[in-house]
């Protein structure tokens, strides 16, 4: 499914992104494109390899650095049911406005996410 996301000025001088490296800056905007309409994915790493770095020869011990950064900062939180690594951008719904909106089909976070904001200009 094609999407269409925004990067705000604002997400380069973010606090929470100031503390990332280069590259894991470049992996939160991959997985902002990467992510459904209620900002969740699937994080298994080689599904992220593939979505955000499709014509890199990288290590998955790379993406998996940079990812573990995204989540300490609290970019995302990752959480995992029935053996799967889930992951989700908590602040979603603050920085997208969907316009067709599509339900999530993976499971609900087990952490508070930032409510939908019904289609109002974030």
């Amino acid at each position: 499914m094609a999407r269409i996301r925004t990067i705000k000025p604002s997400f380069w001088g973010s606090p929470t992104v100031a503390a990332l490296s280069r590259d894991a800056r470049l992996l939160a905007i991959g997985l902002m494109s990467f992510a459904d309409d209620d900002g969740r994915f699937l994080a298994a790493l080689n599904a992220i390899n593939g979505y955000v770095f499709p014509n890199d020869d990288l290590p998955p011990t790379k993406v998996k650095k940079w990812l573990t950064e995204c989540e300490e900062v609290g970019f995302v939180h990752l959480y995992a049911l029935d053996g799967v690594t889930y992951g989700c951008i908590p602040t979603w719904h603050l920085h997208q406005v969907i316009s067709r909106y599509t339900p999530s089909r993976l499971p609900e976070p087990d952490v508070d996410c930032a409510p939908r904001n019904q289609g109002k200009a974030a």
